[in-house]
Protein backbone atom coordinates (compact mmCIF):
# COMPACT_ATOMS: atom_id res chain seq x y z
CA UNK A 1 0.00 0.00 0.00
CA UNK A 2 1.61 3.19 -1.21
CA UNK A 3 2.29 6.07 1.49
CA UNK A 4 0.12 9.05 0.94
CA UNK A 5 2.83 11.93 0.95
CA UNK A 6 1.69 14.97 2.27
CA UNK A 7 3.14 18.33 1.64
CA UNK A 8 5.04 17.80 4.59
CA UNK A 9 6.37 14.47 3.68
CA UNK A 10 7.13 16.22 0.37
CA UNK A 11 9.45 19.02 1.78
CA UNK A 12 11.37 16.58 4.24
CA UNK A 13 12.18 14.62 1.34
CA UNK A 14 13.04 17.47 -0.94
CA UNK A 15 15.47 18.54 1.90
CA UNK A 16 16.80 14.83 2.56
CA UNK A 17 17.70 14.64 -1.29
CA UNK A 18 19.13 18.01 -1.31
CA UNK A 19 21.50 16.87 1.74
CA UNK A 20 22.40 13.80 0.17
CA UNK A 21 23.21 15.24 -3.52
CA UNK A 22 25.28 18.09 -1.28
CA UNK A 23 26.86 15.88 0.07
CA UNK A 24 28.39 13.95 -2.79
CA UNK A 25 29.10 16.96 -4.94
CA UNK A 26 30.63 18.95 -1.75
CA UNK A 27 34.36 17.56 -2.51
CA UNK A 28 34.41 19.04 -5.74
CA UNK A 29 32.68 22.03 -5.56
CA UNK A 30 34.24 23.38 -2.23
CA UNK A 31 37.70 22.07 -2.34
CA UNK A 32 40.91 24.58 -1.42
CA UNK A 33 42.31 25.78 -4.77
CA UNK A 34 45.79 25.45 -5.13
CA UNK A 35 48.33 27.98 -3.99
CA UNK A 36 49.46 29.55 -7.25
CA UNK A 37 53.14 29.48 -7.62
CA UNK A 38 56.06 30.23 -10.36
CA UNK A 39 54.58 31.92 -13.30
CA UNK A 40 51.27 31.90 -11.86
CA UNK A 41 52.12 33.82 -8.67
CA UNK A 42 54.25 36.47 -10.39
CA UNK A 43 51.78 37.21 -13.14
CA UNK A 44 48.89 37.58 -9.69
CA UNK A 45 51.76 40.08 -8.08
CA UNK A 46 51.87 41.79 -11.63
CA UNK A 47 48.05 42.57 -11.89
CA UNK A 48 47.51 41.08 -15.14
CA UNK A 49 43.61 41.12 -16.13
CA UNK A 50 43.44 37.96 -17.53
CA UNK A 51 40.80 37.95 -20.69
CA UNK A 52 40.02 35.46 -22.92
CA UNK A 53 41.83 32.70 -24.29
CA UNK A 54 44.14 34.02 -27.48
CA UNK A 55 42.83 37.66 -26.59
CA UNK A 56 45.67 40.17 -25.22
CA UNK A 57 46.30 41.14 -21.62
CA UNK A 58 46.66 44.24 -19.65
CA UNK A 59 48.82 44.79 -16.72
CA UNK A 60 48.51 47.78 -14.38
CA UNK A 61 50.91 48.43 -11.93
CA UNK A 62 51.37 51.39 -9.34
CA UNK A 63 54.33 49.39 -7.51
CA UNK A 64 57.89 48.68 -8.21
CA UNK A 65 57.61 45.15 -7.91
CA UNK A 66 54.70 44.84 -10.10
CA UNK A 67 56.92 46.36 -12.76
CA UNK A 68 59.50 43.82 -12.77
CA UNK A 69 57.67 40.95 -12.22
CA UNK A 70 55.10 42.41 -15.47
CA UNK A 71 58.69 42.80 -17.89
CA UNK A 72 59.71 39.40 -16.72
CA UNK A 73 56.35 37.79 -17.55
CA UNK A 74 55.71 39.69 -20.71
CA UNK A 75 53.81 38.33 -23.87
CA UNK A 76 53.41 39.63 -27.07
CA UNK A 77 50.56 41.67 -26.61
CA UNK A 78 50.81 43.18 -23.26
CA UNK A 79 50.16 46.40 -22.52
CA UNK A 80 51.67 47.59 -19.50
CA UNK A 81 50.46 50.24 -17.76
CA UNK A 82 52.30 52.48 -15.31
CA UNK A 83 50.11 54.65 -12.70
CA UNK A 84 51.45 58.29 -11.83
CA UNK A 85 54.48 58.24 -9.50
CA UNK A 86 58.17 57.09 -9.13
CA UNK A 87 59.53 53.79 -9.93
CA UNK A 88 63.04 53.71 -8.54
CA UNK A 89 65.54 50.69 -9.74
CA UNK A 90 66.90 49.17 -12.67
CA UNK A 91 64.28 47.73 -15.08
CA UNK A 92 65.17 45.04 -17.73
CA UNK A 93 63.30 42.92 -20.22
CA UNK A 94 64.48 39.75 -22.86
CA UNK A 95 61.03 39.11 -23.66
CA UNK A 96 59.70 39.23 -27.37
CA UNK A 97 57.11 40.86 -28.40
CA UNK A 98 55.66 40.34 -32.13
CA UNK A 99 54.94 42.53 -35.31
CA UNK A 100 51.51 41.89 -34.97
CA UNK A 101 51.52 42.23 -31.17
CA UNK A 102 54.32 44.23 -29.64
CA UNK A 103 55.25 44.33 -26.18
CA UNK A 104 54.10 47.99 -24.92
CA UNK A 105 55.08 49.60 -21.72
CA UNK A 106 53.17 53.44 -21.10
CA UNK A 107 52.16 55.63 -18.46
CA UNK A 108 48.55 55.24 -17.91
CA UNK A 109 47.82 58.81 -17.85
CA UNK A 110 50.09 60.56 -20.50
CA UNK A 111 49.32 64.04 -18.74
CA UNK A 112 50.69 62.41 -15.78
CA UNK A 113 53.74 60.54 -16.84
CA UNK A 114 55.11 57.78 -14.48
CA UNK A 115 58.97 58.39 -13.82
CA UNK A 116 61.53 55.50 -14.02
CA UNK A 117 64.41 56.87 -11.85
CA UNK A 118 67.71 54.57 -11.53
CA UNK A 119 69.51 54.80 -8.57
CA UNK A 120 72.25 56.99 -9.27
CA UNK A 121 73.70 58.79 -12.08
CA UNK A 122 77.07 57.21 -11.91
CA UNK A 123 75.79 53.60 -12.55
CA UNK A 124 73.10 51.69 -14.17
CA UNK A 125 70.32 52.51 -16.84
CA UNK A 126 67.04 52.99 -16.65
CA UNK A 127 65.55 50.46 -18.95
CA UNK A 128 67.30 48.06 -20.84
CA UNK A 129 65.30 46.43 -23.42
CA UNK A 130 66.94 42.62 -25.24
CA UNK A 131 63.69 41.48 -26.82
CA UNK A 132 62.09 42.76 -30.42
CA UNK A 133 59.19 44.45 -31.03
CA UNK A 134 58.10 46.59 -28.16
CA UNK A 135 56.72 49.89 -27.58
CA UNK A 136 58.09 52.16 -25.01
CA UNK A 137 56.12 55.56 -24.70
CA UNK A 138 54.84 58.21 -22.49
CA UNK A 139 57.33 57.72 -19.83
CA UNK A 140 60.15 59.54 -17.83
CA UNK A 141 63.56 58.14 -17.37
CA UNK A 142 65.96 59.76 -14.91
CA UNK A 143 68.98 59.43 -12.43
CA UNK A 144 71.03 56.71 -14.33
CA UNK A 145 74.10 56.44 -15.97
CA UNK A 146 71.94 55.70 -18.96
CA UNK A 147 68.66 56.82 -19.94
CA UNK A 148 67.29 53.51 -22.54
CA UNK A 149 69.29 51.16 -23.75
CA UNK A 150 68.24 48.83 -26.29
CA UNK A 151 70.30 45.86 -27.20
CA UNK A 152 69.99 43.40 -29.68
CA UNK A 153 66.30 44.67 -29.61
CA UNK A 154 65.40 45.07 -33.61
CA UNK A 155 61.75 46.75 -34.53
CA UNK A 156 60.67 48.75 -31.22
CA UNK A 157 59.27 52.02 -30.80
CA UNK A 158 60.42 54.90 -28.21
CA UNK A 159 57.67 57.86 -28.24
CA UNK A 160 56.63 60.40 -26.49
CA UNK A 161 59.19 59.76 -23.77
CA UNK A 162 61.19 63.10 -21.23
CA UNK A 163 65.04 61.72 -20.95
CA UNK A 164 67.01 63.84 -18.52
CA UNK A 165 69.25 64.36 -15.49
CA UNK A 166 71.86 61.14 -17.36
CA UNK A 167 75.41 60.67 -16.19
CA UNK A 168 75.91 59.25 -19.67
CA UNK A 169 74.20 59.72 -23.16
CA UNK A 170 70.12 59.62 -22.69
CA UNK A 171 69.38 57.14 -25.44
CA UNK A 172 71.49 54.23 -27.12
CA UNK A 173 70.62 51.42 -29.85
CA UNK A 174 73.35 49.31 -29.39
CA UNK A 175 74.66 45.66 -30.15
CA UNK A 176 72.72 44.86 -33.13
CA UNK A 177 69.66 46.49 -32.71
CA UNK A 178 67.52 47.83 -35.71
CA UNK A 179 64.70 49.17 -37.72
CA UNK A 180 64.66 51.38 -34.57
CA UNK A 181 62.26 54.61 -33.81
CA UNK A 182 62.83 57.80 -31.37
CA UNK A 183 60.02 59.77 -32.14
CA UNK A 184 58.71 63.22 -30.30
CA UNK A 185 60.48 63.33 -27.48
CA UNK A 186 62.17 65.56 -25.29
CA UNK A 187 66.25 64.75 -24.16
CA UNK A 188 68.17 67.22 -22.21
CA UNK A 189 70.72 67.53 -19.29
CA UNK A 190 72.94 64.50 -20.47
CA UNK A 191 76.35 63.89 -19.43
CA UNK A 192 76.21 65.05 -15.42
CA UNK A 193 78.92 62.63 -14.65
CA UNK A 194 81.11 62.65 -17.69
CA UNK A 195 80.39 65.18 -20.30
CA UNK A 196 82.56 63.57 -22.99
CA UNK A 197 80.17 60.82 -23.09
CA UNK A 198 77.04 63.19 -22.79
CA UNK A 199 75.24 61.97 -25.81
CA UNK A 200 71.56 62.53 -26.29
CA UNK A 201 71.30 59.93 -28.69
CA UNK A 202 73.92 57.31 -29.42
CA UNK A 203 73.58 55.00 -32.23
CA UNK A 204 76.21 51.83 -32.56
CA UNK A 205 79.10 51.33 -30.75
CA UNK A 206 82.51 52.70 -31.02
CA UNK A 207 85.38 50.61 -32.67
CA UNK A 208 86.89 47.69 -30.26
CA UNK A 209 83.89 47.58 -28.05
CA UNK A 210 82.42 44.25 -27.41
CA UNK A 211 79.17 44.87 -29.19
CA UNK A 212 77.52 44.10 -32.52
CA UNK A 213 78.32 47.58 -34.29
CA UNK A 214 75.66 46.94 -36.89
CA UNK A 215 73.16 49.20 -35.76
CA UNK A 216 70.69 49.56 -39.40
CA UNK A 217 67.98 51.84 -40.03
CA UNK A 218 67.21 53.58 -37.13
CA UNK A 219 64.93 56.77 -37.13
CA UNK A 220 65.25 59.81 -34.93
CA UNK A 221 62.21 61.94 -35.51
CA UNK A 222 60.09 65.04 -33.95
CA UNK A 223 62.81 64.77 -31.02
CA UNK A 224 64.37 68.07 -28.87
CA UNK A 225 67.64 67.37 -28.05
CA UNK A 226 69.10 70.40 -25.25
CA UNK A 227 69.53 72.34 -23.20
CA UNK A 228 72.92 71.02 -21.33
CA UNK A 229 73.38 67.47 -23.48
CA UNK A 230 77.06 67.99 -23.19
CA UNK A 231 78.18 65.90 -26.03
CA UNK A 232 76.72 65.47 -29.63
CA UNK A 233 73.30 65.73 -29.86
CA UNK A 234 73.05 62.99 -31.86
CA UNK A 235 76.45 60.69 -32.18
CA UNK A 236 76.33 57.65 -35.49
CA UNK A 237 78.76 55.21 -34.79
CA UNK A 238 80.63 53.52 -37.73
CA UNK A 239 79.52 50.26 -39.14
CA UNK A 240 75.99 51.27 -38.64
CA UNK A 241 74.12 51.95 -42.32
CA UNK A 242 70.58 54.27 -43.00
CA UNK A 243 70.32 55.91 -39.86
CA UNK A 244 67.30 58.65 -40.69
CA UNK A 245 67.49 62.26 -38.65
CA UNK A 246 64.08 64.45 -39.35
CA UNK A 247 62.21 67.21 -38.05
CA UNK A 248 64.59 67.69 -34.84
CA UNK A 249 65.17 70.89 -32.80
CA UNK A 250 68.66 71.21 -31.45
CA UNK A 251 69.51 73.43 -28.56
CA UNK A 252 73.29 74.20 -28.23
CA UNK A 253 73.46 75.52 -25.01
CA UNK A 254 75.44 73.12 -22.80
CA UNK A 255 77.48 71.20 -25.29
CA UNK A 256 81.00 70.65 -23.73
CA UNK A 257 83.34 70.45 -26.17
CA UNK A 258 85.11 67.70 -23.79
CA UNK A 259 86.00 64.28 -26.22
CA UNK A 260 86.00 66.77 -29.59
CA UNK A 261 81.79 67.05 -28.92
CA UNK A 262 81.99 70.13 -30.89
CA UNK A 263 78.76 70.19 -33.26
CA UNK A 264 75.50 68.91 -33.04
CA UNK A 265 75.54 65.84 -35.18
CA UNK A 266 78.82 63.47 -35.57
CA UNK A 267 78.39 61.05 -38.57
CA UNK A 268 80.88 57.71 -38.74
CA UNK A 269 78.29 55.57 -40.42
CA UNK A 270 77.12 55.61 -43.76
CA UNK A 271 73.78 56.35 -45.69
CA UNK A 272 72.63 58.57 -43.19
CA UNK A 273 69.76 61.06 -44.21
CA UNK A 274 69.60 64.06 -42.30
CA UNK A 275 66.81 66.73 -42.72
CA UNK A 276 64.38 69.24 -41.81
CA UNK A 277 66.24 69.34 -38.96
CA UNK A 278 66.49 73.41 -37.24
CA UNK A 279 69.93 74.16 -34.29
CA UNK A 280 70.62 76.85 -32.51
CA UNK A 281 74.04 77.71 -31.44
CA UNK A 282 72.75 80.10 -28.76
CA UNK A 283 76.60 81.62 -28.57
CA UNK A 284 78.28 78.44 -27.54
CA UNK A 285 81.74 79.15 -28.43
CA UNK A 286 82.78 75.27 -28.25
CA UNK A 287 80.32 74.71 -31.04
CA UNK A 288 82.85 74.52 -34.07
CA UNK A 289 80.56 73.39 -36.94
CA UNK A 290 76.25 72.24 -37.12
CA UNK A 291 77.07 68.44 -38.50
CA UNK A 292 80.59 66.91 -38.64
CA UNK A 293 81.51 63.36 -40.60
CA UNK A 294 84.57 61.74 -39.36
CA UNK A 295 86.26 58.19 -41.19
CA UNK A 296 87.17 55.78 -38.19
CA UNK A 297 87.20 52.72 -39.97
CA UNK A 298 88.14 52.69 -44.27
CA UNK A 299 85.15 52.83 -46.14
CA UNK A 300 82.71 54.30 -43.48
CA UNK A 301 81.54 57.83 -43.43
CA UNK A 302 80.10 58.09 -46.62
CA UNK A 303 77.03 58.26 -48.75
CA UNK A 304 75.34 60.59 -46.17
CA UNK A 305 72.72 63.19 -47.50
CA UNK A 306 71.76 66.73 -45.54
CA UNK A 307 68.86 68.61 -46.66
CA UNK A 308 66.38 70.83 -46.15
CA UNK A 309 68.21 71.92 -42.12
CA UNK A 310 68.25 75.12 -40.85
CA UNK A 311 71.41 76.05 -38.34
CA UNK A 312 71.60 79.35 -36.15
CA UNK A 313 75.49 79.51 -35.80
CA UNK A 314 75.46 83.03 -34.33
CA UNK A 315 78.31 85.25 -35.73
CA UNK A 316 80.54 82.25 -35.83
CA UNK A 317 82.70 80.92 -38.68
CA UNK A 318 81.25 77.42 -38.34
CA UNK A 319 80.06 75.46 -41.41
CA UNK A 320 76.94 73.80 -41.77
CA UNK A 321 78.90 70.42 -43.12
CA UNK A 322 81.95 69.59 -41.96
CA UNK A 323 83.24 66.78 -44.01
CA UNK A 324 86.87 65.21 -42.79
CA UNK A 325 89.75 63.39 -44.48
CA UNK A 326 87.94 59.96 -46.01
CA UNK A 327 83.65 61.16 -45.83
CA UNK A 328 81.82 62.37 -48.14
CA UNK A 329 78.41 63.71 -48.25
CA UNK A 330 75.63 65.72 -50.49
CA UNK A 331 74.00 68.55 -49.42
CA UNK A 332 70.82 70.22 -50.75
CA UNK A 333 68.51 73.67 -49.64
CA UNK A 334 70.32 73.97 -46.41
CA UNK A 335 70.21 77.21 -44.74
CA UNK A 336 72.83 79.19 -42.57
CA UNK A 337 71.73 82.05 -40.37
CA UNK A 338 73.63 84.02 -40.44
CA UNK A 339 75.14 83.48 -43.70
CA UNK A 340 78.86 82.43 -43.82
CA UNK A 341 80.69 79.03 -44.48
CA UNK A 342 78.68 76.39 -45.47
CA UNK A 343 80.64 73.64 -46.56
CA UNK A 344 84.30 71.85 -45.73
CA UNK A 345 85.56 68.97 -47.47
CA UNK A 346 84.19 66.25 -50.09
CA UNK A 347 80.55 68.12 -49.89
CA UNK A 348 78.65 67.85 -53.31
CA UNK A 349 75.43 69.76 -53.41
CA UNK A 350 72.73 68.64 -55.80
Amino acid sequence: MKTKLTPQRLLRKSLLSAALLGAAFAPAMYAAAPLESGALADQAAAGIEEQAAGSLRTVSCSSVSCLQNALKNALPGDRILLAPGTYKGTFSSAVNGTKANPITIESRDPANQALLSGTSAGGGYCLKITGDNWVIKNLKFTNAQKGIILDNSNDTLISGVEVYGIGYEGVHFRDGSSRGILENSYIHDTGTVNKGFGEGVYVGSAEGASYNQTVNDTIIRGVRIGPNVTAEHIDIKERTSGTLVENCIFNGTGISGENYADSFIDVKGNNAVIRNNTGWRNGNTVITDAFQLHQIVAGWGVNNDFSGNTVNLDQSSAYVINASQGTEAKAHDNVRNPAGNMYKGNVTTY
